[in-house]
């Protein structure tokens, strides 16, 4: 996954904590964070019981856990991790169709959601969205915190991307921004794909983020995947 440099003053910022039982999960994850120079140190727990102890000690800033730990209740977990380390910022792993989990966990205390379809792109904004201190490096920030980014069902926002028309009103151009999107590229790279100007791409959010109602990428990712606009692990 292509990623845009990070300012050298931001270099080994982040000290990140990865809980998941599966060890092929773990493995990738902490290949794709381990070239990110603003990452400084990776702690893997694959035990769910030794997860306090450990972000105790390590004090992570971020601690990423996934949804379907198989040892341990996942609220449980971490309302314990936020009870136990205040300071880390708490981010869950999610399955698309995962949503009673996800919400169970945001209550529990969890600040933001990835989905574990989505890019690698994704995961790094939402990271740098949780953490104030790291200079962005993914293109503008979501519009709002990285929080409840799987919304509350029925909701208003849902029951509007069901009506007729906000979908057939996507011009064919911002179509092609939402694809480029899922396929994990930056505005620059969007703009380069496009042939357009990095400003015309940001416009095109804009517009896109009205007509779906929306208010930050990764909702929108989960929007379009739910309306068929895109397939996510295409080339």
């Amino acid at each position: 996954m292509k990623q845009s440099a990070i300012h050298e003053s931001s270099a080994g910022a982040l000290r990140i904590a990865l809980i998941s039982n599966n060890p092929v999960l773990r493995r990738g994850l902490h290949m794709i964070l381990k070239e990110s120079p603003f990452v400084s140190e990776i702690a893997e727990v694959a035990v769910s019981s030794q997860a306090v102890e450990i972000t105790v000690r390590e004090k992570p800033q971020v601690v990423i856990v996934d949804l379907k730990l198989v040892d341990a209740d996942t609220s449980a977990l971490i309302r314990a991790l936020r009870a136990a380390a205040a300071d880390s910022r708490i981010l869950v792993l999610s399955g698309l169709h995962d949503e009673t989990l996800t919400r169970e966990a945001l209550a529990a205390g969890a600040e933001g959601v990835v989905l574990t379809i989505q890019p690698a792109a994704v995961l790094f904004a939402v990271i740098e969205s949780l953490c104030g201190n790291v200079p962005r490096s993914m293109g503008p920030r979501p519009a709002q915190p990285a929080t409840g980014l799987i919304s509350d069902a029925p909701s208003a926002r849902t029951n509007d991307l069901k009506r007729v028309g906000f979908i057939e009103s996507l011009t064919s151009r911002e179509r092609e921004v939402i694809q480029s999107l899922a396929k994990g590229f930056t505005n620059i790279e969007i703009a380069d794909r496009l042939c357009i100007s990095e400003t015309t791409v940001r416009h095109h959010f804009t517009a896109i983020f009205s007509k779906l109602h929306v208010s930050n990428r990764q909702q929108l990712l989960i929007a379009a995947h739910r309306q068929g606009l895109v397939e996510f692990g295409t080339s």
